[in-house]
């Protein structure tokens, strides 16, 4: 289906074409009644001979008519062939006083009696009188005379083709005749054969004739003559939907009239409608080559870059035509259109901004109650599609026209203005369906171009917009687009623009085998656009089959290197992209996190003050996508991870307070502060190793992903631990049960065996805006974040043991061992959003991008642990919470630095991986354990 782009200026065209090229604005009235008669007897006497009578009735038919120059002419030339030169020469001054142009009119009003002969209409050749035959040259330039004098007389009656065979005999015997050359010429132009007469002029350039002047203005306006010519015809060519045609015949008039601005809009709009954007985007880079001033060369380049995704040099040629001289509605609706691109290009904060201005009230300039109306309409429209949070459809011309000209025609050429749409007036049902899609107002659309089939039925086009519209509504408007395309391709099974629509359709609608059976069917008519390749990429990607997608995308590489698929850069690079990210089947992810030092807190109770220092953990993740489950639905990934602590500074712990369990009383620590401190570090290693074996499943596009991982205890610290009891009641009867104690403390420990796991399932929704390396700019915003919640649940077999302490917290004797279970669980929730600015640096397609940014970050969990079925020596069965069960959350803020390198890329390949340093510092700003959300955090992640 086309687009209408241009039904204003064609129309003018037309109207323009509706007269000949060389149709004389000031051409007399013809001949008619005894003027007539008189005429004919007239020029029937001068082709016999009887130049009297030529004469005589040639005077009268003047009388009758003295405004037809062919009389006047007619007179002059029988008075010189009876030998009355000066006469002759005295009815030419006559005929120019009384107004009459011919070009041949100042010759014989100089010519004199002496070297003149019959003049012709564009210069003299009039034998002297009669006289004997002399010498050889005298014979063939008198034959030469002769020629040239029946020439003027067969032009003066109208026969071209005879005037211009004798025009160019006389002028190729006499080449420094310059008259006759022109008469050869004008002959030609009158037969409206343009490109003999401008062979014509070049002839008798290289002749010598001695006009050069008057031959090189004479080729300018004839050149200006083809060239309007050929705009007519391309202008109607368009018209008829003969696209190829038209950008030949634009082409050809840009040639010949180089200067004309029309053309050059006329070329940009026949290569825009024939789909050749990148050719048609070329045209308007040599428009402004010879115009830096062109205004609607400017804005037709912004428009098609935007088509082919430049967006930053799209907004740089918007911006510097908003910054052109112009009259306010020129500026006003150079303004719509970049608002329009920029909501083509998804940048709905620049379309806002760029709204603005217009926004407050409507300019008291926009013209009549009609335009102020569509005005306003156009504005508030783009208002709400700004505010809109609707997906982008795919960038064509339904969803994003081009822009509409209004074009009038003066004495020279088409003025034309360009300008939305839906700001043309009664453009028509059809023009407000093309503007109500390019807004994303689906409905209305449908509604218009429901309404325009109304009115015309019998208009593929108009069905073709009607489909195109549905296919953007509701599910049962796509339905129904579907019907129609099904319709429409029994009647015309090779139609390649209907099978790619339904192959789009098919995509939209997740039907990604359909989709590719269309894609493929329209490659096989021979008549798909090149880009038809990437389409069945896509589809064979959604439908599982990422190798094949691959493959043809690697191809269409291929065609570009090749020259025969067009890609700009921004092109090349997303199917290169694509290309890395469905060739993908396996990873490696290695990770180091540092978490800094903490100011010291105080434990429940002011029993203690613990300062925790520095640490660093780590993880190394490898995962595997099986392809057999990766298609439109979403991503399987299994994977191993191990982690543990790779650094641990060790922290302090300084005893205050001694609590009786049994009283709740508490006494000072009496002990030298030295005595009171006692220092920790966590086991660090292997032994602090962990390691899961998991599957997660991302779904589709939606954000959400899902896992579950099996953890399995691998280092010996990570199966070991304290058993402290967490109620003040279990530590007295604890303590009671040792009456009289056996020792000043006691400690209780357990083990797990080697076997002995958790269990971890979790969901995840992420969002990561401008997260990717980019290369069409140099900076970008970037907002991404998570939010995950899970549950980790572990119940194993452990030995416990019990020991008796001495006054240094030595185990000094055995009290008893026993085995049990120890059972741990654990509610989990995190999340954490980062937004900040993107700069790519360094010299060319430098791959190192630093991003500053801010972070808020919050967690809560909830952890609970307890033992059962312990049986110490001397003490009853015991069940009981350890004091590791706590209820919290936390949530911090602050800023934060990025720097990310990325690597491994190739000539298909756009960079697959990449090493990045985070560096942030947090302020709690709220929970109840704020030791969790404050400090410094610093991570390095390989991704391979």
């Amino acid at each position: 289906m086309k687009t209408t782009l241009l039904s204003t200026v064609i129309a003018v065209a037309l109207a323009t074409a509706a007269a000949p090229v060389l149709a004389q604005a000031d051409a007399p009235l013809p001949l008619s009644g005894a003027a007539y008669r008189v005429a004919e007897q007239a020029f029937a006497a001068y082709e016999r001979g009887d130049y009297a009578a030529a004469y005589q009735q040639s005077s009268e038919a003047v009388r009758l008519r003295p405004d037809v120059v062919r009389l006047r002419l007619l007179q002059i030339y029988a008075l010189q062939k009876l030998g009355r030169s000066a006469e002759a020469q005295q009815q030419a001054r006559r005929a120019l006083d009384a107004g009459l142009k011919d070009p041949a009119l100042p010759a014989l009003a100089a010519a004199t009696a002496a070297r003149s002969t019959p003049p012709d209409a564009w210069g003299g050749r009039a034998p002297s009188p009669p006289r004997a035959a002399g010498s050889g040259a005298d014979r063939a330039r008198q034959q030469a005379y002769t020629l040239a004098t029946e020439a003027y007389a067969a032009y003066d009656a109208g026969r071209m083709r005879e005037a211009a065979s004798k025009a160019e005999q006389a002028f190729r015997q006499q080449p420094k005749q310059g008259a006759w050359a022109m008469l050869w010429v004008a002959a030609l132009e009158a037969q409206q054969q343009a490109e003999l007469a401008d062979a014509a002029i070049g002839t008798a350039l290289q002749l010598g004739a001695p006009n050069v002047d008057e031959l090189h203005a004479r080729r300018a306006a004839l050149a200006r003559q083809r060239a309007l010519l050929q705009a007519q015809q391309a202008y109607q060519s368009l018209s008829t939907q003969n696209d190829a045609a038209a950008v030949a015949q634009a082409r050809a008039a840009v040639e010949l009239a180089p200067d004309v601005a029309s053309y050059r809009l006329l070329l940009i709009t026949a290569q825009l409608q024939q789909g050749r954007l990148a050719d048609a985007e070329r045209s308007a880079d040599q428009a402004l080559q010879a115009d830096g001033g062109d205004l609607n060369a400017r804005v037709m380049r912004g428009y098609l870059r935007q088509r082919q995704g430049k967006t930053v040099l799209a907004n740089e040629d918007f911006d510097t035509a908003l910054a052109m001289p112009g009259s306010t509605t020129q500026q006003r609706n150079v303004r719509l259109l970049a608002v329009d691109a920029a909501l083509a290009a998804g940048d709905r904060v620049r379309a806002a901004a760029l709204l603005a201005p217009l926004r407050p009230v409507v300019p008291a300039d926009a013209g009549d109650a009609r335009a102020q109306q569509l005005l306003q309409q156009a504005i508030e429209q783009r208002a709400r599609a700004t505010g809109s949070s609707r997906e982008l459809p795919r960038m064509s011309a339904q969803a994003y026209p081009a822009p509409f000209q209004h074009c009038q025609s003066d004495d020279t050429a088409n003025i034309c203005e360009l300008m939305p749409a839906d700001l043309q007036g009664d453009g028509g049902a059809a023009q407000r369906a093309y503007a109500a899609y390019a807004r994303q107002d689906f409905a209305e659309a449908i509604g218009e171009a429901r309404q325009a089939v109304q009115l015309a039925p019998d208009d593929a086009d108009l069905q073709g917009l009607l489909t195109t519209t549905l296919a953007a509504g509701n599910r049962s408007q796509q339905d129904e687009a579907r019907l129609r395309l099904d319709a429409a391709l029994a009647q015309r099974p090779d139609d390649a623009g209907l099978l790619m629509q339904r192959g789009y359709l098919n995509q939209k609608a997740h039907e990604p085998a359909r989709a590719l059976a269309d894609f493929r069917a329209a490659e096989a008519t021979g008549k798909a656009p090149k880009s038809v390749v990437i389409d069945q990429a896509y589809a064979s990607a959604a439908n599982g089959d990422h190798p094949q997608a691959v493959s043809l995308l690697r191809s269409a590489i291929d065609r570009a290197d090749a020259g025969e698929l067009p890609l700009d850069t921004h092109q090349r690079y997303n199917v290169r992209n694509a290309i890395a990210n469905y060739s993908r089947e396996w990873g490696v992810i290695a990770s180091a996190g540092f978490r800094g030092a903490r100011q010291a807190a105080t434990n429940v109770g002011g029993a203690a003050i613990s300062t925790p220092g520095d640490s660093v953990f780590s993880t190394l993740e490898a995962f595997w996508r099986p392809p057999a489950f990766n298609d439109q639905h979403g991503t399987l990934e299994l994977y191993t991870r191990l982690l543990n602590t790779l650094y641990d500074e060790g922290g302090t712990y300084e005893s205050i307070r001694a609590v009786d369990p049994c009283t709740g009383e508490s006494t000072p620590d009496a002990r030298a502060r030295a005595d009171r401190l006692s220092r920790s570090r966590s086991t660090t290693g292997w032994p602090s190793t962990i390691a899961s074996f998991g599957m997660r499943y991302a779904f589709g596009q939606t954000g959400l992903s899902a896992g579950i991982e099996r953890r399995q205890f691998l280092g010996s610290a990570t199966r070991t631990g304290d058993v402290y009891p967490a109620s003040a009641a279990v530590q007295c009867s604890l303590q009671l049960a040792l009456n009289p104690p056996l020792e000043s403390s006691t400690l209780a420990r357990y083990r797990l065996a080697s076997g002995s796991g958790a269990w971890m399932s979790y969901l995840t929704y992420g969002y990561y805006h401008g997260t990717d390396l980019r290369t069409d700019v140099n900076q970008w915003w970037m907002v991404s974040g998570y939010a995950q919640g899970g549950y980790t649940w572990d119940d194993n077999s452990a030995h416990f043991t019990l020991d008796a302490l001495d006054a240094n917290g030595i185990p000094v004797r055995r009290i008893g061992d026993a085995n049990g279970r120890l059972h741990r669980e654990q509610w989990f929730a995190a999340a954490e959003l980062r937004a900040g600015r993107s700069f790519r640096f360094g010299a060319g397609q430098t791959h190192w991008v630093v991003t500053p940014y801010a972070v808020v970050g919050a967690d809560w969990l909830d952890q609970r642990s307890r033992v059962r079925d312990i049986r110490y020596p001397l003490f009853p069965v015991q069940s009981f919470a350890l004091n590791d069960t706590q209820r919290g959350w936390s949530l911090g803020a602050g800023p934060g630095l990025g720097v990310r390198y990325w690597f491994r890329e190739d000539r298909y390949n756009t960079p697959r991986s990449y090493l990045d340093l985070t560096v942030q510092y947090r302020f709690a700003i709220g929970g109840g354990d704020t030791q969790r959300a404050k400090g410094l955090f610093a991570t390095a992640i390989l991704y391979y």
